[in-house]
């Protein structure tokens, strides 16, 4: 017979490459054990392709259930790649509103009137090398992630930036193709039905964040804390263990005799 002991996870230098492995990567993000051998291979090898860290979350994945993994890149990690080409030179964004006269316009940044329809977002990348920016816009109703048949908590509050995001993210991986092939979160369908994991940790649903009440959750674990406990007191006769109630409690083992 065997004793196994466990061990704590050393500290490790998470800026440094070659920490970046299937097996540190399981052992300090994928902390359910979700993901598959093949995936976490996967998973180092883009960030090692594309120069990402995810233990810094640059790039992770999302799993549904036992759906195959999602592997996702931040909006911020294809922004840190942008600057980091001496060729980049700048980055601008905003949203495409229909107005009541039927009109469309483009605006500045994730702002419109109440009046204005949200319909499509826009970025434009400038390269030093290129003699026009690189320019995209992207419809709303193709991105927006649905719930029951509504905009879910996150698109509902925040549309403007979701879609700002997408629109961002696709110009980036237009101005630097070394980016291709990965997505931003905001342009993958999402399956809220499901519970999601990242890097192997369940998370709450969106809805489930904005409906959070933190004071409720407050009172809860009061009210938990005040419920009876149990205490442990020994039989000196027979050596058994006898609970007792709360009321009974001290703020030491006792002993019955």
């Amino acid at each position: 017979m065997t004793n196994q002991v466990a061990t704590k996870p050393e500290n490790i230098d998470i800026f440094d490459p070659k920490n970046i492995t299937a097996g540190t990567v399981r052992q300090y993000l994928d902390n359910g054990n979700k993901a598959s051998d093949s995936e976490l291979a996967m998973l180092v090898t883009m960030a090692k392709h594309q120069n990402l860290n995810p233990f810094l979350k640059e790039i992770y994945f999302i799993k549904y259930g036992t759906a195959p993994a999602q592997f996702v890149v931040s909006r911020d990690a294809y922004r840190k790649r942008a600057q980091k080409d001496p060729n980049f030179n700048g980055i601008k964004a905003g949203v495409i509103v229909e107005n009541e006269d039927g009109s469309i316009e483009k605006l500045d940044g994730a702002f419109k009137k109440k009046t204005q329809v949200l319909i499509g977002a826009w970025c434009e990348v400038q390269m030093k090398n290129l003699d026009f920016p690189i320019y995209v816009a992207v419809s709303y109703d193709e991105y927006v992630q649905m719930k029951n048949g509504q905009p879910n908590s996150m698109w509902s509050n925040k549309p403007m930036t979701m879609l700002v995001k997408v629109a961002e993210s696709q110009a980036l991986r237009l101005a630097f193709p070394d980016m291709s092939g990965t997505y931003s979160e905001e342009e993958l369908p999402q399956t809220e039905s499901k519970p999601r994991e990242v890097n192997g940790v369940q998370e709450p649903t969106q809805d489930e964040i904005a409906d959070f009440d933190k004071q409720a959750y407050i009172e809860q674990k009061k009210a938990e804390l005040s419920q009876v406990k149990e205490v442990k007191v020994v039989d000196v006769q027979t050596g058994e263990i006898i609970n007792q109630p709360a009321e009974h409690q001290q703020t030491f083992e006792g002993v019955k005799f």
